[in-house]
């Protein structure tokens, strides 16, 4: 009798030892803990159910700031991943580090919160995938907009097509773009527009001050029209917008009206991939190419890529084409290329792999550089809580009036630097504010803020985003933006000056010759417009509010032909089975400025990927 209640005993204590290795901690008590970390667009703040035995039963995260097709699809995988798992230390998904990142820091907190040991929710060690070979004619790294138009030229011409996207989602940061430049197109013409692509490629060119690549232009521009017609034909809607939002470009139908905007972006990236489909292409997401494959002699024969799982995936191909967009997300190597750690990044987190592996193989980098787009409010690094979330970037905050005002600028030793009016084109602003180190400030007096709270403005720029369409108390935003660090104050100039680090002759001397202009109502400084001259700066308290250039990714690349061939400039020969398109081709920009035409960069992966995909299919068929 002692025996079988000893045995009993031991059985029900091994038991309950079993559950709660299997469901969690020993010490964990049940309910639900929420924790916050900053992710890529601002906080995520997951929250973790636990139920009575230590399990995860839920994980609600919220990444609303994150973006859609990127951070937002990574924290649904994630919260999946970490109650099927029962962990925080979830893998990280493809292309989402940050917002994996986040995730999984805040996740732990929030289990830290429970009572749980760490060791109590630990990740079992997955199996690595197994490799893989496949052989097609044409293998198309990246599927944002210039490599689907190169799956499509491809899967057009019969050819048998791979398709490898390293993000859990086609689209890239063409779905986030607004829409396409394209020259002398049906949709122009029916507005009764006849414009010449001779024009815009000679404005083009000349902007570039010839240091771009003349074929390639033209090969560029003269395709757009019809590119328009062709995606329209796959299932891509546009319009032309009815006005421009960059009001420096009005007037100028080459700036503003050569600007198709997608119907949806999203839905029309699906039709496309439905046709591609149809046609027989093949789409990998969450595949990570590594490196390029060479035959004896140099030509291209395919590729490696890092699978989900982790295996490798070999690709046997006539022809690569190099889509996988610039090195925008690789926030060090930006920092060494633009020499500032001044400027907010918006765009896919692309970190440079495809143009690194082109270089390798002998290609060479030729002027990729980060796209220099709009300035933000700078993004506060103190806790929210006593911040608010109007600090980081657009947002609906009315400081965003501020923001998208041609009011008095300052560089960082408090010195006038630019006609403001730049703010009304979104290349030039950021480039005037890239050229003040990446980091200017808005400075205004009290009069301002009560005037601006009373809608009294200057014309706002509705460039982006656009500011925020209701109003609201910008002393009070002011004094938010304070206690964030993103602002500053002063009963007197000097001690602006002083709060911000400007050089005090500087501001006040900057003030001094502002307010004599504003006065007279003549810039003699820099030709700012009279209408922009309305705001002085001369009763205190005095503020200063801080400003950073942004970057949407990069364009450029390497040396290409206007057939998107790359080109070993050792021989100035193409490398054979090797084409680029989009941010991963050179050539159509030069150095850190970024034309005065909207839709540029869109307009060129589309049409650019269309050239890379056509001339890699001819070359395939050649090659069998």
């Amino acid at each position: 009798m002692k025996r079988n209640v000893f045995a009993a005993f031991i059985i029900a204590i091994t038991t309950f030892a079993l559950l709660s290795a299997g469901c969690g901690s020993k010490t964990a008590k049940g309910g639900t803990y929420s924790a916050t970390e900053k992710g890529f667009g601002g906080d995520i703040t997951v929250s973790l159910t636990i139920d009575a035995s230590g399990k995860i039963t839920k994980a609600d995260i919220d990444a609303s700031h994150e973006t859609p097709a990127v951070g937002q699809a990574a924290a649904s995988k994630l919260a999946d991943a970490i109650v099927s798992g029962q962990t925080a230390d979830v893998d990280t998904v493809s292309g989402a580090t940050i917002t994996s990142t986040a995730v999984r820091t805040a996740a732990a907190a929030a289990l830290k919160k429970s009572g749980a040991s760490a060791a109590s929710y630990q990740k079992t060690k997955a199996e690595k995938g197994a490799d893989e070979e496949v052989t097609v004619d044409v293998v198309i790294a990246g599927a944002g907009g210039s490599g689907t138009a190169a799956a499509l030229a491809g899967a057009e011409a019969g050819e048998k097509v791979l398709i490898l996207e390293k993000l859990p989602s086609y689209g890239g940061n063409t779905r986030l773009s607004s829409g396409f430049f394209a020259v002398n197109t049906s949709l122009q013409r029916a507005k009764g527009m006849h414009l010449s692509e001779d024009v815009a490629i000679n404005r083009l060119l000349e902007f570039n001050q010839y240091l771009s690549n003349g074929p390639l232009t033209r090969a560029i521009v003269y395709k757009s029209a019809d590119t328009i017609d062709w995606l329209t034909k796959y299932g891509m809607a546009f319009h032309l917008q009815e006005k421009t939002t960059q009001f420096a470009h009005e007037g100028d139908d080459y700036e503003a009206f050569c600007y198709h905007k997608y119907d949806n972006s999203a839905e029309g990236f699906d039709h496309l991939y439905d046709n591609l489909k149809k046609m027989g292409a093949e789409l990998r997401t969450e595949t990570t190419m590594t490196e390029l494959i060479q035959d004896k002699d140099g030509a291209v024969t395919g590729l490696k890529a890092v699978k989900k799982d982790g295996g490798i995936l070999t690709v046997h191909a006539k022809s690569v084409v190099v889509a996988t967009g610039g090195f925008g997300g690789d926030t060090d190597r930006v920092k060494k290329e633009m020499n500032t750690p001044y400027l907010n990044f918006i765009g896919m987190p692309s970190m440079g792999e495809g143009l690194d592996a082109m270089v390798k193989v002998g290609a060479k980098s030729w002027d990729a550089t980060p796209l220099l787009h709009g300035s933000q409010l700078a993004k506060s690094e103190v806790a929210q809580e006593s911040t608010g979330e109007h600090l980081a970037g657009y947002s609906d905050s009315a400081l965003t009036w501020l923001l998208q005002s041609p009011l008095l600028w300052v560089d960082g030793t408090g010195s006038r630097f630019v006609n403001e009016d730049v703010v009304y084109d979104t290349a030039f602003w950021a480039n005037a504010a890239y050229a003040a180190g990446g980091r200017y400030f808005i400075v205004v007096d009290q009069a301002t803020l009560d005037r601006y709270t009373k809608g009294d403005t200057l014309r706002l720029s509705y460039t982006g985003p656009g500011p925020s369409k209701e109003g609201g108390d910008l002393t009070a935003l002011a004094e938010q933006a304070i206690a964030g660090k993103t602002a500053w104050k002063g009963n007197s100039l000097a001690d602006l000056a002083q709060a911000v680090g400007f050089e005090k002759d500087d501001l006040s001397e900057s003030v001094k010759r502002y307010n004599k202009m504003v006065k007279q109502g003549k810039d003699t400084d820099f030709d700012k417009s009279a209408a922009s001259l309305k705001f002085d700066v001369s009763r205190g308290p005095f503020y200063a509010f801080d400003c950073r250039a942004v970057f949407l990714g990069t364009i450029g690349g390497v040396k290409v032909d206007e057939r998107l061939r790359v080109i070993d400039v050792a021989t100035y020969k193409p490398i054979p089975g090797l084409f680029a398109a989009g941010t991963c081709a050179g050539g159509y920009y030069t150095g850190k400025g970024y034309p005065p035409f909207e839709g540029l960069a869109s307009g060129f992966a589309w049409t650019s990927g269309r050239i890379a995909g056509e001339s890699a299919a001819a070359y395939a068929k050649a090659e069998k």
